[in-house]
């Protein structure tokens, strides 16, 4: 058994490093595991560019909140509370209620809880607690992490490849809260905007649930749009490098006639424009993206006189279980989504992994993961 973990903190705005940590003892109602692979998502991208002052001041602290990995050591209590023992696969929620029965934990709202980032954050989630935090393991950008009791915890079923796994566990699970909050159903017409990791995850969820998926990209998407198509899209839209959004609503609306939902994963103030613009009247916008810095003008008449409704879904409280039932659905239908995990790095390559997940070089992912048994 290791007595250090390998992590990678991020100290600050385009800082990151690798610190060997100490890997503590259990208590009896704790574990700690082995991570087996960690997804790279957008909200870390963000951090890294340093544009989220709530995690700068968090920092230092050790990113990823998408987990998939062995159990290496457990408590008594844990064992029997979780039905878990060593060797087991498991993934780990990123969220978890926290014991003050804040406003937001005491309602099931857990992802809203009032102290992952407050003055003080206690043991509430991955990728977003401070190193000082004992015993630091908070993240999935290492190759091990510590779980609390709180935690939630959900054993991998054994026909779900740890590639599968992953993309299930977060990804399709906000997928499948996102695509409910768009109302998406049969005789539905809902656009994805974007065809990222998380776009497509609403591809599918929504796909799956009935509806009319449209996925719209750029150009440069082709291969993205193509899975998004594999995912159960109808029709994909690729907008032109000097295409107006104006244009791009114009012509959806005469592809596909009335939209009914819009879901929002890209987050550029064009596509913010694009998904309020082409929704129709008594419409619903699901908002999931963080926004560019950039300053956004958006037309709240237009938005008002076709009484448009705008959700904000942070992510996928009580999803993850469904999720991982629905993965291993439909690798038994012959769709395995893990092949939208297109990318896989060691820890050591993980500034690499961060170029490629932003687009910074001449791949085209979907899903970048890392690989800390590399």
């Amino acid at each position: 058994m290791a007595t250090t973990a390998t992590t990678v903190v991020y100290e600050g705005p385009q800082s990151l490093t690798i610190r060997d940590l100490p890997i503590p003892e259990v208590a009896a109602g704790d574990l700690l595991i082995e991570v087996l692979m960690a997804g790279v998502d957008g909200s870390e991208l963000h951090i890294i560019n340093g544009e989220l002052e709530r995690a700068n001041a968090k920092a230092p602290m050790i990113l990823g909140d998408e987990i998939v990995g062995r159990v290496v050591q457990i408590g008594q209590r844990a064992q029997q509370l979780r039905g878990l023992q060593v060797g087991d696969v498991v993934s780990v929620e990123s969220r978890w209620p926290c014991e003050e029965n804040c406003r937001g934990c005491s309602g099931g709202n857990y992802f809203l809880c009032d102290n992952i980032w407050g003055p003080t954050t206690g043991r509430l989630g991955y990728g977003s607690t401070p190193l000082a935090e004992a015993p630091g393991l908070w993240g999935a950008y290492a190759t091990h992490v510590f779980v609390p009791e709180q935690a939630l915890v959900y054993r991998i079923p054994e026909a779900l490849p740890l590639k599968t796994a992953l993309y299930a566990c977060s990804v399709l699970a906000n997928g499948l809260r996102w695509s409910r909050e768009s109302g998406a159903q049969a005789g539905k017409t809902v656009v994805v905007v974007g065809p990222g990791p998380q776009g497509i995850a609403c591809v599918l969820a929504a796909s799956r649930s009935g509806a009319r998926v449209v996925c719209v990209g750029l150009e440069r998407d082709a291969a993205r749009l193509e899975s998004a198509r594999k995912a159960g899209a109808v029709t994909t839209v690729a907008i032109a490098q000097d295409e107006s959004v104006s244009d791009t609503i114009a012509r959806i609306r005469s592809e596909v006639g009335v939209v009914d939902a819009v879901i929002e994963t890209a987050g550029a103030p064009s596509a913010k424009q694009l998904a309020f613009g082409v929704v129709g009247t008594l419409g619903i916008v699901v908002n999931v993206s963080i926004p560019s810095p950039k300053a956004q003008e958006v037309d709240w008449m237009s938005l008002l006189t076709r009484e448009v409704t705008i959700k904000n879904a942070v992510s996928h409280p009580h999803s993850v279980g469904e999720a991982l039932a629905l993965a291993e659905q439909m690798l038994a239908e012959g769709l395995d989504i893990g092949d939208f995990v297109t990318h896989v790095f060691g820890l050591r390559d993980v500034e690499q992994a961060i170029r490629v997940a932003a687009y910074g070089t001449s791949e085209t992912p979907v899903k970048v993961a890392l690989d800390p048994t590399l």
